[in-house]
């Protein structure tokens, strides 16, 4: 099999990740870097020895026979304009997190997307990390019995002031979509079932950032299950992505389990040995996990998980939970 041409659209922090994945892995190959400036994309090429071109034009980029994949990187208000276009050249997109600020961008996605046939991914990147997986098996096998509540927290001291990007209300969106979308994402996953109705209060704090810093939201799933999540870039701490699962026959707790049904005798909580989502530290996140996914599903013709129609799910419940937090009340996922 000939290797697929790979274009990276943004080349910031995560853009190195993308690239090392895509270049450790046989059946790919990174040709194109687009970005504003050329410095970056200049060190990544020159650090892992690309062959390939640096520009500021994403649309020569799309327009090439030789690239498969167009990865969009960029600020969050930017990836439709990109996705977009990419999906009506025939690209494969990755889509970095969020999708998009609004749903209004993220069905213009959605929409172009399945018009073009293309395949998408949303980085989501914790789907590929092993307690995680582990924490999905173990739901799957019934180890818990009548799940009734989930909980996952994202931690993280994001301290900026709008000088960073991230720090602003346009381009960085809010805590949840910010960032928080990690935990929402996961949330959904373990419950398995639809979120129907979210309710969520918010608190400023001193963070220079333009919006507030911390947003913690209660979901009501239509299989009955309770979720709660918080989102907080103010607390100082360290990185804490909590992972709480609570069921009639075990619970778990981040890496600690109490499941009699898998281990007769058991008294006390048990750790799993495995890697935890404990860094907020890109590379620390497994990108190898989810390029390796896209690449084995456009090999197979198979749909990626989570692909832009799953994650547009877990965006509902991000901007549910803002507008539930900034106006005041429950919010219905159907009203969005």
């Amino acid at each position: 099999m000939s290797q697929l041409g790979v274009g990276i659209i943004g080349c910031g922090w995560v853009s190195e990740e993308y690239i090392k994945a895509f270049q450790l892995d046989e059946r790919s190959e990174v040709r194109a870097l687009v970005s504003r400036s050329k410095a970056k994309p200049e060190g990544y090429r020159d650090t892992y020895k690309l062959d390939c071109t640096i520009d500021n034009d994403a649309a020569a980029m799309m327009a090439r026979d030789d690239i498969d994949i167009v990865v969009v990187s960029t600020p969050h208000d930017r990836h439709t304009e990109y996705v977009v276009a990419a999906a009506e050249a025939g690209k494969h997109v990755v889509i970095e997190k969020p999708v998009a600020l609004t749903m209004d961008e993220v069905r213009v996605q959605q929409e172009a997307i399945g018009q073009a046939g293309v395949k998408s991914v949303v980085s989501f990147v914790l789907h590929w990390n092993p307690l995680l997986e582990t924490v999905a098996s173990l739901i799957e096998q019934g180890a818990f019995g009548n799940i009734f509540m989930i909980e996952v927290d994202y931690f993280h001291r994001i301290w900026c002031g709008p000088d960073r990007w991230l720090g602003t209300k346009r381009q960085g969106g809010t805590s949840m979509l910010a960032a928080g979308c990690h935990a929402v994402d996961a949330l959904r996953w373990f419950a398995g079932a639809a979120p129907v109705e979210v309710s969520a209060y918010e608190v400023k704090t001193e963070n220079p950032i333009e919006y507030p810093g911390t947003c913690t939201a209660i979901v009501q799933f239509d299989n009955g299950v309770v979720g709660r999540t918080t989102s907080c870039f103010d607390a100082k701490m360290p990185y804490v992505f909590h992972i709480g699962v609570y069921g009639t026959e075990g619970s778990l707790r981040n890496n600690q389990i109490y499941a009699p049904k898998l281990f007769p005798g058991q008294n006390d909580f048990t750790t799993l040995p495995c890697v935890l989502p404990d860094s907020g530290d890109v590379s620390h996140h497994p990108f190898r996990g989810e390029v390796a996914h896209l690449l084995d599903c456009i090999v197979e013709d198979r749909c990626p998980f989570p692909d832009v129609d799953d994650a547009a799910k877990t965006m509902a419940l991000c901007i549910a939970a803002d507008r539930s937090a900034s106006q005041g009340g429950p919010v219905r996922l159907a009203d969005l």
